[in-house]
């Protein structure tokens, strides 16, 4: 809910418990002829700390087209699984005896693990996100986001057996819609379990559903940008859809250019894939794979080599072919390009 306080100098505790709100969004605009300048600034309503503050600057020209791109960028800025509300959510979290988690606290916290990537945060979120979910079994967002730690159970091979984690990833995704059809994370996590199961038209009505939902939602946009590239649907509505995921969030997590880097590898921008890569989560299998199949792909021995001895020694379990199967990587260029590449790395 947002309520406006004018131009009134803020009492915090009094207009807090007022508006009965936990935090306050206060901006400034300055324009001349040429350019526009917009301070955003997020304050805790108890106290008036400032917990985030960024400055926009843009060129004047076509102006409703820039309030509504600094409105969608500010949005994902704070909103979402990863946001700035989240963050400050996390650290106050952290301050409180583990016995009083509440269902949300447990989400917040396993959102943390899970953005990880590695498999023992993998196996903390999964964890987390089933106790918030015995504390409030009808949480949708918390059954979306247990359907995405299965789906990097499935494919990273974090699991004892990758069926298992489709079946449980499957079951996440189903019950998230039934509590919420609107879960655009649902449907993006249901468009890829479909896909792993051989239902593509299935598939590729969950993703549109997902988009339908998600237009707006950077994380969203990545992850549909990820199956257009490697799973179905057309390979060329990738790229478009990753440069909007990134404008939308310049507060972009480590793990949105693990997915830049295998899309940008799809496509062919070796470099610009491992440059992406380099900025993701270091300890996730699939990124050291598409760091070796990326460095295989521009004929750099030393560096591929690197990369897979790393693969082979952390993740003894992990295997081309089962990230193949688990993602699942369907369309035929991508498919063809990985095993090529992946010959040439010489990766399990």
């Amino acid at each position: 809910t947002m309520k406006s306080l004018g131009s009134k100098p803020a009492d915090f505790a009094a207009d807090g418990k007022a508006l009965g709100v936990t935090y306050f969004v206060s901006g400034q605009l300055r324009a001349d002829d040429q350019r526009v300048r917009l301070t955003i600034e997020l304050a805790d309503a108890r106290n008036g700390v400032s917990l985030w503050r960024e400055r926009y600057d843009r060129p004047v020209e076509h102006i409703f087209a820039l309030q509504d791109s600094l409105t969608e960028s500010i949005i994902n800025v704070f909103a979402g699984s990863y946001g700035t509300l989240a963050t400050v959510g996390r650290n106050a979290v952290r301050r409180k005896p583990p016995a009083s988690l509440r269902a949300y606290d447990c989400y917040l916290l396993a959102l943390e693990q899970h953005t990880t990537f590695s498999r023992a945060g993998n196996v903390e979120a999964i964890r987390l996100f089933l106790r918030a979910l015995e504390l409030d079994p009808t949480f949708a967002n918390c059954w979306a986001e247990l359907a995405y730690a299965y789906s990097v159970e499935a494919c990273n091979g974090f699991g004892d057996d990758v069926l298992t984690s489709i079946e449980n990833w499957r079951t996440a995704a189903e019950n998230a819609l039934r509590l919420d059809p609107t879960d655009s994370c649902a449907h993006a996590c249901l468009g890829n379990v479909r896909a792993c199961l051989g239902d593509l038209e299935g598939a590729e009505r969950a993703h549109r559903r997902a988009l339908e939902y998600g237009s707006n939602h950077a994380g969203i946009l990545l992850l549909l940008a990820g199956s257009k590239a490697l799973v179905v649907g057309d390979p060329a509505e990738a790229i478009p859809l990753l440069e909007r995921a990134m404008r939308l969030n310049p507060l972009a997590p480590p793990w949105y250019f693990g997915m830049q880097g295998r899309i940008l590898f799809v496509a062919g921008r070796h470099d610009q894939a491992i440059a992406a890569l380099r900025r993701s989560s270091p300890e996730s299998p699939d990124v050291l794979m598409f760091l070796a199949l990326s460095h295989a792909a521009m004929g750099e021995a030393s560096e591929t080599a690197r990369a897979a001895a790393r693969l082979r020694a952390e993740f003894p379990g992990f295997s081309v072919e089962r990230f193949i199967a688990g993602y699942p990587v369907i369309n035929r260029d991508a498919l063809l390009a990985i095993r090529h590449t992946a010959g040439l790395a010489k990766l399990p």
